[in-house]
């Protein structure tokens, strides 16, 4: 099925290059790179080297779909039986081919963002509605994440975790560190919904919620805050966790000068620990409101939301009892829930999807808006 859509996918991109505005924005680069070497136009080298990639591509785009035309005509002009078979299986061939160029095209005409190269982010479970049952949801995810995680080679770090008795969660924020974690994992924010029987009550089905946030954290926290940008204040930790927390003023909440914005952190014992996590909490919300501001103007038209927009949206239902998650966003229904919440390459292959899609996304974008630079 996913490979059956990523096909489909890069007959999208041929489509949208042999299109008006496709068309538009391959000559506009080959006319901006052709002025930058005659003089007429100043374009800084790592422009000038885009434009090169986009158009040494885009012949070759170009090449293969006047191949793939010519066999077209080919079939449709010849009358001998065994002569027109073997220019369907040169033309087969060629159609893909030209996919595979467009493919490559694609890749290089929607360049890659500081934030799909980030190597850190920050996972936020909060249990919604449903009780008990929904803390128990959000710790289903919590694991799935965990599991896909590990699955990735990535590092999983817990920075606040409040679970209950039952063995559920009400709220917790995780630390994920590997390359492309962020990039992979951004489009999984939002409202997840279960469907499902609770072990507590076996006669009706419940309908509960939890919601995840993915949050980029800066490999330098230092440049998105500096230490003199942030007020620091100690204070005695609350709840269990011996006389250490107790007694002493290990916890601390961190203020944001500028915007007021403030955390709230006691998980460690030690309080040079906590404001370590501080730092790294505080930055990775700044840095999203970053993203959030710059990305505006461009996320109304999206399906894939990222951010403030994706945190109440409703994109995923695990559906038990008929054996089923559908992703709301791409109208994509998937078998075997258990399996799925396993966290190995059933979400992966999801994952995956949306990456494609956002990919997709970012192309129409530049492509109708002929954005050269």
């Amino acid at each position: 099925m996913f490979r059956l859509s990523c096909r489909l996918l890069t007959s999208a991109h041929r489509s949208l290059f042999r299109d008006e505005k496709g068309a538009r924005f391959l000559e506009e680069v080959t006319n901006r790179l052709a002025q930058s070497k005659g003089g007429t136009l100043e374009a800084s080298s790592q422009l000038i080297s885009y434009w090169q990639n986009v158009e040494e591509e885009a012949n070759k785009f170009k090449e293969s779909s006047k191949e793939v035309e010519q066999l077209k005509q080919l079939i449709d002009e010849t009358t001998d039986a065994e002569f027109k078979k073997l220019a369907e299986e040169d033309y087969r061939a060629a159609e893909e081919t030209a996919d595979e160029s467009a493919e490559r095209l694609a890749e290089v005409v929607v360049p890659k963002t500081e934030m799909d190269m980030l190597k850190k982010c920050q996972l936020e479970f909060t249990a919604g509605v449903g009780g008990k049952e929904a803390m128990l949801f959000a710790s289903d995810l919590l694991d799935m994440y965990k599991n896909y995680a590990a699955w990735r080679g990535w590092k999983w770090t817990p920075f606040q975790l409040e679970d209950i008795s039952i063995g559920g969660i009400r709220s917790a924020v995780i630390s994920v560190e590997g390359d492309g974690c962020f990039s992979a994992l951004r489009f999984e924010a939002g409202v997840h919904r279960v469907q499902r029987f609770p072990l507590t009550d076996q006669s009706r089905m419940h309908t509960s919620t939890a919601s995840v946030a993915v949050l980029p954290e800066p490999d330098e926290v230092s440049f998105i805050l500096p230490p003199e940008s942030v007020t620091i204040d100690a204070m005695r930790a609350s709840g269990p966790g011996g006389q250490n927390v107790n007694k002493r003023s290990t916890a601390v909440r961190m203020v944001h000068k500028e915007t007021g914005i403030a955390v709230h952190i006691m998980q460690e014992r030690f309080q040079h620990m906590n404001i370590q996590i501080a730092y790294k909490r505080l930055a990775a919300i700044l840095l999203q409101k970053k993203y959030d501001s710059a990305d505006e103007k461009n996320t109304s038209a999206r399906k894939l939301q990222m951010g403030s927009r994706a945190r109440a949206e409703k994109i995923r239902t695990y559906n038990f009892k008929d054996d089923r998650i559908t992703d709301h966003r791409i109208h994509l229904n998937m078998s075997n829930a258990e399996e799925f919440l396993r966290g190995t390459d059933h979400l992966d292959s999801l994952i995956q999807r949306l990456a494609d899609l956002d990919k997709e996304e970012r192309l129409r974008l530049i492509l109708e808006n002929c954005i050269v630079e």
